[in-house]
């Protein structure tokens, strides 16, 4: 096994790994308390908030898949899909929802 082919088997280490979910959930939760600031000093309301969210959420990921990962995640997740759409979703829902309601009520 040559030095090359040694040092990018090592890049999918557990380490690493941890790590790229620390930087993709710190973009991840400054995007959803952003977007609920958004959405509540947009005053938008019901279903379309929440509509807001999911659009925008998976832009959100769809760039970092684009930008930061260069459209290979499976270089830096083990399961891209699973880590970077969905295993975060509800935290980040209920983060969106605070910020939503607190932008809300200063506007409101």
């Amino acid at each position: 096994m040559s030095l090359n082919e040694e040092s990018f088997s090592k890049l999918n280490a557990t380490v690493n790994v941890v790590d790229n979910k620390k930087r993709l959930l710190f973009v991840q939760d400054s995007c959803a308390l952003v977007l609920g600031l958004a959405a509540g000093f947009l005053q938008i309301e019901s279903v379309n908030g929440f509509l807001w969210f999911l659009v925008l959420y998976n832009v959100i990921n769809v760039l970092y898949v684009v930008w930061i990962c260069q459209l290979q995640p499976g270089k830096f997740y083990q399961s891209p899909i699973q880590d970077i759409f969905f295993e975060s979703f509800f935290r980040e829902i209920t983060g969106f929802v605070m910020a939503w309601t607190f932008g809300y009520a200063l506007i409101g």
